[in-house]
């Protein structure tokens, strides 16, 4: 092959890496950091402290049918969003405390807190 077919191909193949480099977009898409707790177990008249935060009432996992008595339990998960890292989780029943725990939560993790 001769000098000149080479160096044709060489410029064709910069030329053709030079266009495509142009239409590749520069930076990182990057998700906004959110995490979430998430409370299990027996919630009813618990309270839930989250560092320095107001309190969240907790309220029943189930509720009874009104024409049967019967107790039915909630399917809707209720998450509680909180910023990616170190928490500390305080659970009281009527003044006293059940749960006391320091979590360390990464973006996107949905942490699960059992209530005794």
């Amino acid at each position: 092959m001769s000098h000149q077919k080479l160096a044709f191909i060489i410029l064709g193949l910069f030329i053709f890496l030079l266009c495509m480099g142009c239409g590749l977009k520069e930076g990182a898409v990057q998700k906004e950091a959110k995490s979430y707790l998430w409370f299990t177990g027996n919630t009813e008249d618990a309270l839930v402290y989250i560092d320095d935060l107001d309190p969240i009432e907790l309220g029943k996992q189930y509720y009874i049918d009104s024409e049967t008595g019967e107790k039915i339990e909630k399917n809707k998960k209720i998450h509680y969003e909180l910023t990616p890292g170190k928490h500390r989780v305080i659970v009281k029943k009527m003044g006293t405390k059940i749960v006391n725990r320091i979590i360390l939560l990464g973006s996107g993790i949905i942490k699960e807190i059992e209530i005794p």
